[in-house]
């Protein structure tokens, strides 16, 4: 019996030997991998949704957000539409900014991150107006600038992000598709960041999930790769 790779589709080959995780970086017993070189350690095969964020974040050397929020929508794990798109924009855009020497990461914070990050429904665009990665651009900014409900430029910086987050989303139109809403925030959080923080994050999305999108919008998606 064969099995393909989830990664590439190849078929995967019986081997007995150390490889690195496609997706923490680790360096692991492989007893499996595709002709590409895709391994999956054991932890990440096994981790929840929020543990394979985390893991995937603080093995990432990438500088752009994008191509750390692709290589967890790769996941096996990973659905086309679902409430785990709403985790994935802070701790992404908080890993290139560790990578790129901008802002330190201290051990733990992913986890407690991606905590604040949860608890937003799914559907709630339609249902509420209320996109997870967009309030997830606020949140991202509460985080670097320390905000709080009492405090007064952060709070209304933390507010501004979002608001502006969910105008892109909204201005995108079309029904739902989480991958866009995710670059969305993304490209709205790289243009915030530069402007109120001046911190500079090279975004450069390329989505590579249209293919598995029944509700893809193609040509009338900024990302869209025909």
């Amino acid at each position: 019996m064969s099995y393909p790779c989830s990664l590439c589709g190849r078929e995967l080959e019986k081997v007995d030997t150390v490889a690195v995780c496609t997706f923490c970086g680790h360096e692991t017993p492989a007893q499996y991998r595709c002709a590409a070189g895709h391994h999956i350690c054991e932890e990440c095969q096994l981790a929840d949704w929020p543990e394979v964020v985390e893991r995937v974040c603080e093995g990432s050397r990438a500088t752009d957000p994008a191509a750390i929020v692709n290589l967890i929508m790769r996941h096996p794990m990973s659905a086309m539409h679902s409430p785990q798109h709403h985790i994935l924009v802070t701790p992404a855009v908080l890993a290139a900014l560790r990578n790129k020497g901008l802002r330190p990461l201290k051990p733990g914070q992913l986890a407690t991150i991606i905590e604040r990050s949860q608890g937003i429904p799914l559907g709630a665009c339609g249902m509420r107006g209320e996109c997870g990665a967009a309030i997830c651009v606020g949140a991202l900014v509460s985080i670097l600038t320390g905000a709080t409900y009492k405090k007064d430029r952060e709070r209304s910086l933390a507010l501004q992000a979002s608001a502006e987050a969910l105008l892109a989303i909204a201005r995108a139109g079309g029904p739902r598709c989480c991958k866009q809403s995710v670059y969305l925030a993304l490209e709205t959080a790289s243009i915030f960041l530069k402007r109120e923080l001046n911190l500079d994050l090279r975004f450069e999305p390329c989505c590579d999930f249209a293919a598995r999108n029944e509700e893809c919008k193609k040509e009338r998606c900024r990302y869209y790769v025909g």
